[in-house]
């Protein structure tokens, strides 16, 4: 049945269905098996592979070597209002991350905006799927994740900060939500672990090697670190991430942070997330906010356009498109994560 299924493209329903079906073998209760693979195919659907489906087998070897749990209770250790902090309990990231913000939401409700820090997490996939469930509610959602030391700072070569990405999802009245998610360094490392495992060079300005020369070699690059993008910027921007993530949440932070890639099974990543949603009601009638978002679209849509293109896009609006194109027709996965996806059904006895 999945070497019949699993071959591109493939449906996002059957994706779901074995996907699901392997996480549940592995020890995930039903709705955080649904909520995890929900996140990696969103991320494909989006055309964000690196964060998609292809992760599955990377955290489920986690959860065989005991550094991560599959059936974790998030728990609430401090409660102050608008704020709280909650204990990940050592999950899934896209399933703390989801129940951070679901947290969030309910008090974004009562106080205007929620904030939640998360301590003792994992990686957090792509943010902008955590981050949207927001705009279902009428809210903006806002997400920080620190990640494993990927990054060098600027000046340094040695990797000691994460590449730190953020997402910020804002809903529109009657079109897709606007969605920024961005690492801050040249590009995502799950680009580099891509090119590795499929034997292709990288741009050199990507990243450095561990002598802190630049190199085309994804190899070379994860034994070495990205590099911020902006330069400077990127930097300090990261650095802030993780102060708002790590240093404030109680979570671990820089190097303390545990490498997912390549991996480290001595300890768990202890990875720090700090969510938020803010409701756009106790600001302004919602009304009165869509018709001003409209107008704010319409200044930057009508706007000329440079030589060389042909529309101007707005921040998720070609992963709304892909999405939607990807639902109808199936999406199309890397050899290598097919033949990784087989592998699994094969050992959790799906197949």
């Amino acid at each position: 049945m999945a070497r019949e299924f699993l071959s591109n493209p493939v449906m996002a329903q059957y994706l779901d269905f074995y996907c699901r079906a392997i996480v549940e073998k592995a020890g995930v209760p039903g709705k955080d098996a649904q909520i995890l693979v929900e996140a990696l195919i969103e991320a494909d659907l989006r055309g964000v592979h690196t964060h998609g489906v292809a992760r599955l087998g990377m955290y489920l070897e986690r959860v065989k070597q005991g550094v991560l749990n599959p059936a974790a209770k998030v728990k609430v250790l401090n409660d102050a209002g608008a704020v709280a902090v909650v204990d990940g309990d050592n999950g899934f990231g896209p399933v703390v991350g989801r129940h951070a913000l679901n947290l969030a939401i309910t008090k974004a409700k009562d106080y205007g905006v929620g904030i939640v820090g998360v301590r003792h997490s994992n990686h957090l996939g792509a943010l902008g799927v955590i981050a949207v469930q927001a705009t279902y509610h009428h809210m903006i959602g806002i997400v920080f994740t620190n990640t494993s030391p990927v990054m060098a700072p600027w000046g340094g070569y040695k990797p000691i900060l994460g590449n730190n990405p953020f997402a910020i999802a804002v809903p529109r009245k009657d079109e897709e939500p606007l969605v920024l998610d961005l690492s801050l360094s040249k590009t995502a490392r799950g680009n580099i672990i891509l090119a590795a495992r499929e034997g292709k060079p990288i741009p050199r300005d990507w990243a450095i090697n561990d002598h802190g020369e630049p190199t085309t070699d994804p190899i070379e690059a994860l034994r070495g670190a990205v590099l911020p993008m902006s330069e400077h910027k990127g930097y300090g921007l990261a650095v802030m991430v993780d102060i708002l993530a790590g240093v404030l949440t109680g979570a671990a932070f820089a190097t303390k942070v545990g490498s997912l890639v390549p991996p480290d099974f001595s300890k768990p990543l202890d990875t720090g997330h700090l969510v938020m949603a803010l409701d756009i009601t106790k600001f302004m009638l919602l009304d009165e906010f869509y018709e001003r978002l409209e107008e704010f679209v319409r200044m930057i849509k009508n706007s000329p356009l440079a030589i060389g293109f042909k529309k101007i896009l707005l921040p998720g609006e070609r992963g709304a498109r892909e999405r939607e194109k990807h639902l109808k027709e199936g999406v199309y996965l890397e050899d290598t994560t097919l033949e990784g996806l087989k592998h699994l059904g094969q050992e959790y006895g799906i197949i």
